[in-house]
């Protein structure tokens, strides 16, 4: 009952905010060119990796169309349109609900939301220019300084070995490559992953109670696996291998929700911690040893 809960959540949150879903990943890109701008980092000619680039690859899109050469990497089969051989792919290598869920949101929400997109960026999306490949962030199949930029948004809490994409993903930058990469935090009220709490402030669960995930876990279904990891924990693995220039906490939900008997039971969390959405990491791989 709980799973099938969970996927009529998902529908209806599809049907009321597909092209919110838009409008937000447009926002979080003009985000991202702007502290690109303050790196002194013009996107036009770069060869862009977009780590873990989802079904919809929107930031693989959006990076395309201002002029960089991007691919797109995901676990998932990641391919634009409906072809059989896409599905096929995608029961043989995630399974069969994962294709059903592709299927599904190709059907019903892929054509809105690409449109929302469209109109937020005032811009054609390149799809046919983009290259899309199935492959894991801990073994990429290029070779040594391929990309002058990686970027990925909301991938990272999903991956069960942080400091091994690290180390592969700074094998795979030029030296002076920029890594710009957001984390939706764990320890947020939305980072559980619980649809019931996507909008924690606007759309509050009356069925899920607040920090569920970290409190009794009596609601762990979920969409996707997540790694639990905190942010001390993402800034250890990023240390060792980028020269971080910005650590910047992006997203403020749930004050109102932290009452004082929360406040007590989740003492071994901060305030920040518990009402910062994400964080968004620009860094520059660190020279190798003998390389400085």
């Amino acid at each position: 009952m709980s799973r099938l809960r969970l996927y009529l959540d998902m529908v209806r949150y599809g049907n009321v905010h597909n092209e919110d879903f838009a409008r937000e990943h447009w926002a979080f890109f003009r985000e991202l060119l702007e502290r690109l701008r303050l790196q002194h980092v013009a996107v036009a000619g770069l060869r862009a990796l977009d780590v873990g680039c989802g079904k919809s690859f929107w930031l693989s899109l959006l990076l395309q169309g201002r002029g960089a050469l991007v691919t797109g990497v995901d676990t998932e089969v990641v391919l634009p349109g409906l072809g059989v051989g896409k599905y096929l792919g995608l029961a043989r290598s995630n399974g069969l609900e994962r294709a059903a869920r592709t299927l599904a949101w190709e059907l019903l929400y892929a054509r809105p939301y690409y449109r929302a997109l469209e109109r937020a960026s005032g811009a054609p999306l390149p799809s046919d220019r983009v290259d899309l490949r199935n492959a894991s962030v801990t073994e990429l199949p290029f070779a040594d300084a391929t990309f002058d930029l990686a970027v990925s948004h909301e991938v990272f809490e999903h991956l069960p070995d942080v400091p091994g994409a690290l180390a592969e993903l700074r094998r795979v930058l030029k030296p002076a490559a920029t890594a710009c990469i957001y984390v939706h935090n764990f320890a947020s009220l939305s980072g559980g992953h619980h649809i019931a709490w996507k909008y924690p402030d606007s759309e509050p669960s009356t069925l899920v109670p607040p920090w569920d995930h970290l409190r009794e876990n009596r609601f762990p279904e979920i969409p996707s696996w997540v790694n639990r990891l905190r942010e001390r924990d993402y800034r250890a693995a990023f240390e060792r291998h980028f020269e971080i220039s910005e650590w910047l906490p992006l997203g403020r939900e749930g004050e109102a929700l932290l009452t004082p008997r929360l406040r007590e039971e989740l003492a071994e969390y901060t305030d920040d911690e518990l009402l910062t959405k994400g964080f968004l990491v620009l860094a520059r791989p660190r020279p190798k040893e003998g390389t400085a």
